[in-house]
């Protein structure tokens, strides 16, 4: 049996890995490969896990290829991820990949192929799942877990895959498309930028499967769950995907097409067929689909309903008339950009550009500041200042300057951020400028709800795979919208578009009336902003009479009926129904609802809807013994591609603090292997 063997491009990290491995040997331990694995400089990708072969090559422990396929009807999406994970080394494989994944996926659904053999998953408790999966793990039979950390960040395990063999797990999920500005969208992630985990490391003993290149911190205590190694695809496929698309939009377009990927299209009909157009692709970049209506067949208003178990479920998409031109009030922009290390190439182009197009958006009557953060944070001015021209100068010539380094240490500089301004009348607002990488979410919503006041928060999300869950949760907890900006060639339009939803909201103080029994999400329903459609989902007694909304634009009163009998059936819409039900309950939990009753909400939810969330798991054992316990069993994490345009920062393996954590883990290693050579000496 051959030594697997850890290669890194760097000596410093090679000897920290040595060093590691001869103190296994000293304390009694065999050498094995471990997962945790760290972005690391510019020259490598990943420290990926790379087996020898006997002629000196080297080659991954696990190789995955994936195929997806989107089936899209009017607003509801339903999506199917292949993966098939093939071991390439002489021994049995368990297999460990983070998996992006939509923000806003309810995942319903896993298969396990075994060549001709297909094994149904459960939806479980999560310990539960664990539990079985662990068990079937240590018996030698092959097993696959899907659990979720973030809502879009998912975990996914295979084990007992034998040499030479593949095995093939299918995950299908419900989704919501996008509509914004007469434009439908869908962004699906197949890859993520390395998040910074604030926070003191605890001490804690990880199991193998368990270990990302971050140790658990105070403030993030799964970020070793969440942390992937991290593989560059400059030389060829790396995790190559296949997509393919039935989109049935119900209108008639006027055009298709994806910002990001080149892309076949073909109609059928009142179908359309879309594929990528030169094949397999490496998965370094999120994939979006854009469709337009052609001009004045834009919906209005629609409703989607299914029936389910003997519960009835409506999904609502209505489109607000837009207000009337409002007298611009006077402001304060607080402009935030993050200048982590994460943001390194052309992550921190595009959030230049950005903030430069947002400096030329201000008017002689508001107020502004300017803050960037890393490891810490500064501003421009010490207190907001008028856009003149002496002011406006300074700020496009410290904006220029700005380069990309450090950790993402977010949470002071949106602390300041919300503290700038010391006009209780002012309007204000803050344009919000990152990738997002942050493993401490839950901190930062906490602290939009505490602090926000009367501010408006806008996010805009950098980079070809950023944090999607933070910036939609940013800005619903802060009460505003979010964009998207992936190229530099999307800067003006995106900008432009965003400036004229901050300049005022469309439509606000929205209520319901069902005429019949009802249970809806949102509950509460924020402002909308240019372009935006309100869209409901809500468990209904009957499918009969009409739904009342009303709301206001500008100043004037507005309403709006819609008739629940005439609808459309779609299968998908219960799912939907019970995500927003689990998103509404994990936001009472962020207000300061007890964990527990909310844990025991979410898992009544998720179980009857078979859904995977932060509280259940699905999992596949195929009860037949593939391996034998005297075989050796190995744990090898299959690593993301680095986005598209980004440069990985030299960074330590574990969380970033107030100490040199790189450093103290290699003087403590160093220690440790003198301590053990010198107790193997022998006494004079």
């Amino acid at each position: 049996m051959q030594i697997p063997l850890i290669r890194h491009e760097r000596p410093l990290v090679g000897l920290a890995s040595l060093l590691c491995l001869a103190i296994l040997f000293l304390w009694g331990g065999s050498p094995r490969p471990v997962s945790a694995a760290i972005p690391n400089t510019d020259d490598i990708g990943a420290g990926q896990i790379l087996f020898e072969l006997s002629d000196g090559q080297t080659i991954n422990a696990l190789h995955m290829e994936s195929s997806v396929s989107f089936s899209i009807s009017g607003v509801v999406t339903h999506v199917e991820l292949t993966q098939r994970f093939r071991n390439q080394t002489e021994d049995y494989q368990e297999a460990v990949y983070v998996l992006p994944m939509p923000d806003t996926a309810a995942v319903n659904e896993m298969e396990m192929h075994v060549g001709e053999r297909l094994i149904k998953a459960e939806i479980k408790e999560r310990q539960v799942a664990r539990k079985i999966y662990e068990q079937a793990k240590t018996e030698g039979k092959k097993a696959a877990l899907v659990e979720q950390n973030r809502p879009n960040l998912y975990r996914q395990s295979v084990a007992n895959i034998a040499p030479g063999e593949t095995i093939v797990i299918r995950l299908k999920f419900v989704d919501s498309v996008q509509y914004d500005s007469g434009e439908f969208s869908y962004r699906f992630p197949m890859t993520l930028t390395p998040r910074y985990m604030p926070g003191e490391p605890l001490p804690t003993v990880m199991k193998v499967n368990e270990s990302g290149w971050s140790l658990p911190t105070t403030q993030v205590s799964d970020a070793n769950l969440i942390t992937p190694p991290m593989i560059k695809s400059d030389d060829g496929l790396v995790n190559p995907i296949d997509i393919h698309v039935n989109l049935a939009p119900g209108l008639e377009l006027q055009e298709i097409g994806s910002p990001y990927h080149e892309i076949s299209v073909n109609r059928a009909g009142e179908h359309y067929e879309v594929s990528l157009a030169h094949g397999r692709v490496t998965m370094d970049r999120d994939f979006v689909l854009r469709w337009r209506p052609v001009s004045g067949s834009e919906p209005q208003a629609a409703i989607f309903t299914e029936s389910v178990a003997g519960e009835t479920y409506a999904l609502m998409m209505l489109l607000p008339p837009e207000g009337e031109e409002v007298q611009a009030l006077p402001r304060d922009m607080i402009f935030v950009i993050d200048t982590s290390g994460s943001m390194r190439g052309s992550s921190i182009e595009q959030a230049r550009s950005s903030l430069l197009k947002a400096l030329s958006r201000l008017r002689p009557h508001d107020r502004f500041n300017v803050i960037e953060f890393n490891s810490s944070w500064s501003r421009l001015f010490s207190s907001v200042q008028s856009p003149d021209a002496y002011h406006l100068e300074r700020a496009r010539t410290w904006v220029s300057q700005l380069g990309a380094g450090g950790g993402t240490n977010m949470l002071p500089a949106l602390e300041q951020a919300l503290a700038d301004g010391d006009e209780e009348s002012q309007l204000k607002q803050i344009v919000f400028i990152t990738d997002g990488a942050v493993g401490n979410e839950q901190g930062l919503f906490q602290l939009i709800r505490e602090r926000l006041g009367k501010t408006r928060l806008f996010p805009v999300g950098i980079g070809s795979a950023p944090n999607s869950y933070f910036m939609r949760q940013a800005a619903k907890h802060g009460r505003g919208s979010y964009t998207y900006i992936g190229s530099l060639i999307d800067v003006a339009d995106q900008m432009e578009a965003l400036f004229k939803k901050i300049d005022s909201p469309v439509a606000s103080d929205f209520s319901v009336t069902w005429p019949v029994q009802s249970e809806s999400y949102p509950q509460k329903i924020p402002a909308l902003y240019k372009g935006e459609p309100l869209l409901l989902a809500a468990k209904v007694s009957d499918l009969k009479g009409e739904v009342i909304v009303r709301g206001r634009t500008s100043n004037a009163e507005w309403s709006s009926a819609l008739d629940l009998s005439v609808n459309r059936d779609h299968i998908g819409v219960g799912t939907l129904w019970a995500r927003e039900k689990i998103e509404h309950l994990t936001d009472l939990e962020i207000e300061g609802r007890d964990s527990e009753a909310t844990r025991g909400d979410i898992i009544q939810v998720a179980l009857a809807h078979k859904l995977v969330t932060k509280h259940t798991s699905l999992v596949a054992v195929e009860e037949i013994v593939s391996r034998e316990p005297e075989a050796e069993l190995k744990s090898s994490a299959v690593p993301n591609a680095v986005a598209k345009g980004q440069v990985l920062q030299p960074m330590a393996s574990y969380p970033s603090t107030a100490t040199p954590a790189s450093l103290l883990f290699l003087v403590g290693c160093l220690s440790l292997l003198l301590a053990g050579v010198t107790r193997l000496m022998p006494a004079r």
